[in-house]
């Protein structure tokens, strides 16, 4: 009788489960086709990116930016999104998740 060969798995591990959103709560980001359109609006709109023509530079926008994120009660509507950089985006983004890190450590207390 065929038997399937052991699978190794070091120490602590665990199987992982797909993601799911939380339940009694719904995910307002637009997927799929809409999203997908959305996001080649606003890059059609904004070919330069809003945070670097601020700082009187001209770069190319190449992501699509929620300027109040969602987690933090922003919409997905177009008045709610901009274009930028990567480095601008990345930026940006990194500031947003240290300013989160910061107020659930607030919240800890």
């Amino acid at each position: 009788m065929p038997m399937q060969p052991p699978a190794f798995r070091p120490p602590g591990y665990r199987e992982r489960k797909p993601w799911q959103l939380q339940p009694g709560a719904h995910d307002r980001r637009k997927r799929g086709r809409a999203g997908q359109r959305d996001r080649r609006q606003v890059l059609d709109e904004e070919p330069l990116c809003r945070s670097c023509l601020a700082n009187g530079r001209t770069t190319p926008s190449e992501r699509v930016d929620h300027i109040t994120p969602l987690s933090e009660g922003g919409s997905d509507e177009r008045s709610n999104k901009q274009g930028l950089c990567v480095p601008c985006h990345d930026a940006k983004s990194a500031a947003e998740r240290a300013a989160a890190a910061a107020d659930r450590a607030e919240a800890r207390r």
